[in-house]
């Protein structure tokens, strides 16, 4: 009582007594305090009780519990330690405007957090039938339902802070044309994407050519696709240049197998007997490899310098790294196989005939 008693705590600070604001610092400070080892103490049980159960619904509530913010605890706090003071109109009203932007900056993380826990979850889904066309569409999706929620976020805190949100609207009306323009590359990767996303021509896995650069699709945004080149360089291509330009999609979601065609020339002086012989060993080379699946040897040309051989048949996979292994080793077996034989591949020659002088 002496304390409350003494000139100090007695004194008028902005309309109420120094120990009014004490007191209402104290209560604050011990509810933020409380809430927050609260926070910690629950966070550590539900870590504990998820460990050891197969469901996923105590891992969603702990991330939800995880996200909270302090800034949010520490708001709150404030917001009830302060009722016990009087504060003026425009204090006030400022401490209310704070809480209700925290409140719904934390509400749409929540919202958002959902909606990323239920993609994920369809996603999953996808990912184990192999369906990778759905997984682009899952994940373009996400992007843009996120961009929507944060959208109606930033609308109710202009709202809340006094904007007009009719009359920004309207503006917007008039002013859309320059920010189109403006936005002009921007707005193009973004419907891009959605077409992408609704047209599915490619998808995350899928091997594609698009005009000099090749490579694996490793993700699809809302302004770029990312691909991943044979010698590891990560390439970025914007979307409305991706579908502007000439792709070429050997997806593996699709694709069961890949065409490869080679050309052989034997010498001229290869005599009928043994041209005879190369379609059948060809064939056989082709053949004798499980990966492969035979489609024809023919002989196609009386070249400048050669009799040329056109070899063509699948190889029973959709990797490019499968089928860069099988022609390797077809080439091999090609080059073994003729040695045996005595064929001879042909090289560019010129013969010159000298004409004698009498």
């Amino acid at each position: 009582m002496n304390l409350l008693n003494n000139s100090f705590t007695n004194y008028m600070l902005l309309d109420n007594y120094v120990w009014e604001w004490i007191l209402a610092i104290l209560i604050t400070l011990t509810i933020y305090v409380f809430l927050v080892f609260l926070k910690k103490v629950a966070e550590k049980k539900l870590k504990t009780f998820a460990e050891k159960t197969s469901s996923n619904l105590d891992d969603y509530l702990l991330e939800m519990l995880s996200s909270i913010s302090r800034i949010f605890i520490f708001l709150s706090a404030i917001n009830i330690g302060s009722n016990i003071i009087t504060l003026n109109e425009n204090v006030n009203n400022g401490l209310g405007h704070a809480f209700l932007l925290i409140l719904f900056w934390q509400t749409t993380k929540w919202i958002v957090l959902i909606a990323n826990i239920i993609f994920t979850k369809y996603k999953k889904i996808k990912e184990t039938n192999n369906d990778m066309h759905g997984v682009t569409a899952i994940n373009g999706l996400t992007a843009i339902s996120k961009f929507i929620i944060w959208l109606i976020f930033l609308m109710l805190a202009m709202d809340n802070l006094g904007v007009d949100i009719t009359a920004l609207v309207a503006g917007l009306g008039i002013g859309g044309l320059a920010i189109a323009l403006a936005a002009q590359s921007i707005l193009g990767d973004l419907f891009a994407s959605l077409t992408i996303m609704i047209d599915k021509p490619i998808a995350i896995g899928d091997y594609v050519v698009v005009d000099n650069f090749m490579g694996n699709v490793k993700a699809i945004g809302i302004k770029s696709t990312k691909l991943e080149s044979l010698t590891g360089e990560e390439i970025i291509i914007s979307n409305s240049d991706l579908l502007n330009s000439r792709l070429r999609n050997y997806h593996q979601s699709r694709m069961k197998k890949r065409r490869s065609t080679m050309k052989i020339g034997v010498i001229y002086e290869t005599n009928f007997n043994e041209l005879k012989k190369i379609q059948g060993i060809l064939r056989e080379i082709v053949k004798s490899n499980p990966k492969t699946e035979y489609i024809r040897a023919i002989f196609t040309n009386f070249g400048d310098f050669s009799l040329d051989f056109e070899l063509t048949y699948n190889v029973l996979s959709p990797d490019y790294e499968t089928l860069t292994e099988i022609n390797h080793e077809i080439r091999l077996k090609i080059f073994e196989t003729f040695e045996k034989e005595g064929l001879r591949f042909a090289y560019p020659t010129r013969t010159v005939h000298l004409a004698k002088e009498d």
